[in-house]
């Protein structure tokens, strides 16, 4: 890959990071809300047993966001180094180049399609 390449995806990694890291500072602030609205009892509704699943169904997938956000933003951290040491769009598994179509796709692409299907499928059986 070109250094022009390289810069143009150095710069999307980078305003990609910052809109995770921006969603990620959102995600935690409403999930310190949450958790403090019910540790100190004010919630905006009855203790019903529907509501508090709902709440709790909430929170876990705010977790689970969170959790998946997290686990994003290292792939891009990952993405950069790969960048730095000039192995970005170089596939880990075969050594083949990453299609420019796939990493625009996916900027955090470690694999090749066809290196990626492989591993998908032995993930399913």
């Amino acid at each position: 890959m070109n250094k022009k390449d390289l810069a143009r995806f150095k710069k999307l990694i980078e305003t990609e990071r910052k809109r995770v890291v921006s969603q990620l500072d959102s995600i935690e602030e409403a999930i310190s809300d949450r958790t403090a609205n019910q540790a100190s009892g004010a919630q905006g509704y009855s203790n019903h047993m529907a509501d508090i699943g709902s709440d709790a169904m909430e929170q876990e997938q705010a977790f689970l966001h969170a959790s998946q956000g997290s686990d994003y933003l290292r792939q891009l951290d990952d993405a950069l180094k790969r960048i730095q040491d000039g192995t970005y769009g170089v596939c880990e598994d075969c050594g083949g180049k990453i299609p420019v179509k796939r990493l625009e796709a996916y900027l955090a692409a470690e694999l090749c399609i066809t290196c990626k299907s492989r591993q998908e499928k032995l993930q399913r059986s």
